[in-house]
């Protein structure tokens, strides 16, 4: 019979936040929960990253007065996400108008 060795709650929520936000392959789990950070939290209640394809990350916004707010704000973005992914993972944010929820 296997023993089975036991974790602490923590540890295994550490664990998992570790593989979520791999700075080699961030996951889309692991920019969600960096997006409020990197945005802004205002910024965040009205988008959210939905898919990342070739080191773009694709932003859907809720009106088109915070896709053109999240556009000129794109820069320090950026800088905000290579601060937690390094620069080669995300090179660039695309923003389009879609479901938030």
């Amino acid at each position: 019979m296997a023993i089975k060795k036991e974790k602490v709650i923590g540890d295994v929520l550490k664990d998992t936040l570790k593989k979520l936000i791999s700075p080699s392959r961030p996951s889309e789990e692991g920019v969600l929960l960096l997006w409020g950070a990197a945005a802004g939290c205002d910024a965040a209640k009205h988008s959210k990253p939905v898919a990342i394809k070739k080191s773009e990350l694709l932003v859907n916004v809720d009106s088109s007065s915070w896709l053109y707010e999240l556009t000129l704000r794109k820069k320090e973005t950026l800088k905000g996400l290579e601060g937690k992914f390094g620069k080669k993972v995300i090179k660039n944010i695309r923003f389009r108008i879609g479901e938030i929820s």
